[in-house]
């Protein structure tokens, strides 16, 4: 008997050692666990921070190049790809955009009282839009119906364009919602736009944008890249083919034109020049910059997209989108 009692106490003390153990394993995995989360959190924080501070940095270039010259052009430092900081732990890593060599869809909001075969005339920045939708391959009335869709999406009136839509339209969806009726902060937004297809967002993505506040469309003809030569050809409505669009910047000088008047002295386009309206929607000089920001910091990474604007005195901040867009 005391035998059997003996063995019964070496399994209950086997079983409070096997519990112990296993409390202590549970403990331990959960301070690890918990030890990771705060290096992590720790790290995230840090890349965080250094991504803000390549906001600093573009500012300080760009105050620079503004200061140096009157116009802005791809000779200059903020035009520098693929620019990579080391940092403790880390690295930063940074693209400037000009937002001035796309097209601002926060354009389209606005408006005119001329009049045109008994409907109110589309404005230039609408036209100009179609223009560059048909540059880019679409037929004349898809482009059209965009156009006017767009219009009418971030427009502040309720009133729809012949070929528009507004909150009755988007209510008629199988997700019900309304028009936003007023600017963009970033141009994917454009897929809540009845029509804009992921297929038609993804071919026009490299062409917009949405300057944040900002209703003008002024293209700096100094920045556009030679493969985005389709956006010359549609801000003059087409009136010269995309291939010429491309001779045109091929022709550039590589510093750029110190004047907008030098563009429109190319033989291609001089005819177009009497239009005052069209032609002051083109410029040498840039006041929109988007900084394209990442951080690492040991395994964390960290992204940033932030819109900067001003001139050679001051650039501020006008929106940050953390995670990066597409």
């Amino acid at each position: 008997m005391p035998t059997k009692q003996r063995g019964v106490a070496l399994i209950v003390v086997l079983l409070i050692v096997a519990l112990v153990a296993i409390i202590a394993t549970n403990i331990t995995s959960r301070n690890q666990l918990s030890v990771r989360r705060t290096i992590n959190l720790a790290q995230y924080d840090q890349a965080f921070w250094y991504a803000i501070s390549a906001e600093e940095i573009a500012k300080k270039v760009l105050k620079q190049d503004l200061e140096d010259s009157d116009t802005v052009h791809m000779q200059q430092y903020w035009a520098q790809a693929d620019v990579i900081f080391p940092a403790e732990n880390g690295e930063i890593a940074g693209k400037i955009s000009d937002m001035q060599s796309c097209f601002n869809v926060n354009a389209l909001s606005q408006t005119t009282k001329k009049v045109e075969n008994g409907q109110p005339k589309m404005p230039l920045p609408v036209i100009q839009f179609k223009g560059l939708l048909v540059a880019l391959g679409m037929d004349d009335f898809a482009a059209e119906r965009l156009s006017q869709t767009l219009k009418d999406y971030i427009d502040e009136d309720m009133t729809a364009s012949p070929y528009g839509a507004e909150d009755a339209e988007y209510e008629a969806r199988n997700v019900p919602y309304r028009s936003a009726n007023t600017l963009m902060s970033h141009k994917s937004e454009l897929r809540a736009v009845m029509g804009f297809t992921q297929d038609i967002y993804l071919k026009i993505a490299p062409y917009v944008c949405a300057v944040p506040g900002n209703t003008t469309q002024v293209l700096n003809v100094n920045t556009v890249p030679v493969e985005h030569a389709a956006l010359i050809a549609g801000m003059l409505d087409n009136k010269i083919s995309v291939g010429e669009a491309e001779s045109i910047i091929n022709q550039r000088p590589g510093d750029g034109y110190e004047k907008v008047d030098e563009f429109w002295e190319n033989s291609s386009i001089a005819s177009l020049a009497g239009d005052a309206q069209l032609k002051s929607s083109f410029g040498v000089t840039s006041s929109y910059f988007l900084l394209e920001a990442g951080a690492k910091v040991d395994n964390a990474v960290f992204r940033l997209e932030s819109v900067l604007s001003g001139d050679g005195r001051t650039l501020n901040v006008l929106s940050r989108q953390f995670g990066g867009q597409k």
